[in-house]
C-alpha cells in the first residue's frame, strides 16, 4: 500500500510544480479551498475533513476522514478570471484587459489509517497570480528598448509601464505560482481530541516581463535583474500545526489550524525587483473552524481565517503613493532624498524598504453547508468573504499587475458513490465582480489635486471535477 502511494503522489506532485502558473488568487492570492468538496463548501475544512486533501486545511481532521484504511483524491479544475485595468495618466495611461484567462489547476492528496490512533497523509496545493496586458502605444506600432520611432512625433510614447518606450517587452506582466507539499501526520489522542502536524514544503516559479522602464524612472537600485530575465525558482520550507475536538456527543467539532511562514530562498533573477533582495516568503496565517451535524443529513461548518500579507515586505512594502516629490513614503528614505538628492538603495526597489504592493492582511469568512441525500449522493452550497488586501486610496498603481479585487464567492458541489471503494466530486465557483477605483503618483493632463483616475478589476468562473478512491 506504502509503494502504491509513493507511485501516485510522486509523479503528481512533479506534474503540479510544472504546470503553468495562473491568476488563480481568490482570497488574495490563496485559492478559497482546497479539493472538491471544500470548494463546493465555500472553501471550508478547518473542523471538517471530508477527503485526500483534509491536511490542507487542518492536519488534525485526517482523523475524522470516513475510510477503512486509505483515500486518495485527484483531481483538476477549469478557472477563469477575468482582469481588467485602466489609468488615465498623463504619463502612463492604459486600458487594457489581461490576455491568458483559462487555467487548469491540477489538485492531489492521499491518507493513510496506519492504526487506530495515527494517521498520515500528503497533501498538494497550490497559490498564485499572474496578468498580461499590451502596452503598445495605441495607434502607433510600438516600441520598446529606448527606440521610440514606431511613434509618431507629438504623440504620447508612454503607455501602461512602457515609459519613453523603455520597456523590454511590448507586453507587461507578471506571473507567480506558489506550490506547497505537506507530508502530514495526525494523532487521535482520544474519541473527542486529534491533533496534527505537516511539513511545508514550498515551491515558487517567478517570471516578470515588460517592467524595465521601472529602472529608467529611478524606482529600482540597479539596471538588471528587474525584469524580463525568464522563469525563476526559488525553494523553502514551515510547519503547520492542528487540533480538532468533538463535543455534544460527537456533533460538534471545533478546529484550529496555524501555518507559519514558509521561509523560501531568494529570486536571484529578480532580485532587484522583489524587497530584500529578490525575498518572496509565503505569509504565515491562521484559521478557527466548526462542523455542526444538524441532522444525520444536514453538516453546517463555517471557518474564520487571517492571512499576514503585511509581513511579507515585497507583498507589505507600499507602492508609489501620492506623495508629489517622493516615491517611497519612508520617512528614512525621504530625509536621504533631501539631504543627498538621491534615495539610497535600501529604498528602491530590491532593497530592505523597496517598493512593494501595499497589501494589507486579510480576514476571510467562510460558510458551507453538506446535505447528504442518500448513501450515493451528497449535495453541497457555501459562500466566501474576503475583503481585498489592495488599498484603493493609494496602492492602485503597482496593482495594476495584481488585481486581487474579489471579495464575494458562491460556491456549489456534489458527490456521487456509484460503490462503497469509489467517489466523485464537483464543484463551481463564482467570484463577483469587483472594481477598485482610486488615484495614482500619475495624474490626468491638468488634474490640480488627487483624482481617482484608476481602476482595476476582476471577477471569475471556475468548475472542478475529482475521483477518489478508497480502501
Amino acid at each position: 500500500m506504502k509503494v502504491l502511494f509513493r507511485r501516485l503522489s510522486v509523479p503528481f506532485c512533479v506534474f503540479l510544480i510544472l504546470a503553468p502558473a495562473a491568476a488563480f488568487a481568490t482570497n488574495g492570492y490563496f485559492l478559497i479551498g482546497f479539493g472538491a468538496k471544500s470548494r463546493g463548501m465555500g472553501g471550508t475544512g478547518v473542523a471538517y475533513g471530508t477527503d485526500g486533501l483534509a491536511a490542507a486545511a487542518n492536519p488534525a481532521t485526517m482523523t475524522d476522514v470516513k475510510m477503512d484504511t486509505m483515500r486518495v483524491d485527484v483531481g483538476g479544475e477549469f478557472f477563469v478570471p477575468r482582469r481588467a485595468a485602466s489609468h488615465n495618466s498623463a504619463l502612463l495611461p492604459a486600458d487594457e484587459v489581461s490576455g491568458s484567462n483559462l487555467f487548469l489547476i491540477p489538485n492531489m492528496g492521499g491518507i493513510y489509517k496506519f492504526n487506530r490512533r495515527m494517521t498520515i497523509g500528503m497533501a498538494a496545493i497550490g497559490a498564485g497570480l499572474g496578468t498580461r496586458y499590451q502596452q503598445v502605444v495605441p495607434g502607433t506600432t510600438g516600441c520598446i528598448n529606448g527606440d521610440s520611432s514606431g511613434v509618431p512625433a507629438g504623440v504620447n510614447n508612454s503607455y501602461f509601464f512602457n515609459f519613453a518606450c523603455n520597456a523590454d517587452s511590448t507586453t507587461v506582466g507578471v506571473s507567480l505560482m506558489q506550490m506547497q507539499m505537506l507530508p502530514s501526520a495526525a494523532y487521535k489522542i482520544n474519541k473527542q481530541h486529534s491533533v496534527g502536524a505537516s511539513l511545508a514544503i514550498g515551491v515558487q516559479q517567478f517570471r516578470a516581463y515588460g517592467l524595465g522602464a521601472f529602472e529608467s524612472l529611478g524606482f529600482a537600485g540597479s539596471n538588471s535583474n528587474v525584469s524580463g530575465e525568464g522563469n525563476d525558482w526559488s525553494y523553502g520550507a514551515g510547519i503547520r500545526l492542528g487540533w480538532l475536538g468533538k463535543f455534544f456527543n460527537q456533533r460538534l467539532s471545533l478546529g484550529a489550524n496555524y501555518a507559519s511562514r514558509v521561509y523560501m530562498t531568494r529570486f536571484k533573477k529578480y532580485k532587484n525587483l522583489f524587497a530584500e533582495q529578490g525575498s518572496f516568503d509565503i505569509p504565515e496565517h491562521f484559521a478557527f473552524g466548526l462542523a455542526f451535524k444538524a441532522t444525520d443529513a444536514v453538516t453546517v461548518a463555517a471557518d474564520v481565517q487571517h492571512i499576514l500579507y503585511s509581513s511579507v515586505r515585497s507583498v507589505g512594502n507600499p507602492g508609489p503613493t501620492l506623495d508629489p516629490s517622493f516615491f517611497n513614503p519612508d520617512q528614512a528614505c525621504k530625509d536621504a532624498l533631501l539631504a543627498t538628492g538621491n534615495e539610497p538603495a535600501e529604498c528602491k526597489l530590491g532593497g530592505d524598504k523597496g517598493l512593494g504592493f501595499g497589501w494589507q492582511d486579510q480576514w476571510v469568512y467562510k460558510l458551507g453547508v453538506n446535505y447528504q441525500y442518500n448513501s450515493k449522493w451528497a449535495f453541497r452550497a457555501g459562500y466566501n468573504y474576503g475583503k481585498s488586501p489592495i488599498d484603493e486610496n493609494s496602492q492602485l498603481l503597482f496593482n495594476l499587475l495584481a488585481p486581487a479585487t474579489v471579495e464575494h464567492h458562491i460556491t456549489l458541489g456534489a458527490s456521487y458513490a456509484p460503490n462503497k471503494n469509489m467517489e466523485w466530486s464537483a464543484n463551481f465557483m463564482h467570484a463577483f465582480k469587483n472594481t477598485l477605483k482610486g488615484p495614482t503618483r500619475f495624474p490626468p493632463a491638468g488634474a490640480t489635486a488627487p483624482v481617482d483616475n484608476a481602476a482595476i478589476s476582476m471577477y471569475q468562473y471556475s468548475v472542478g471535477i475529482s475521483f477518489a478512491y478508497k480502501m
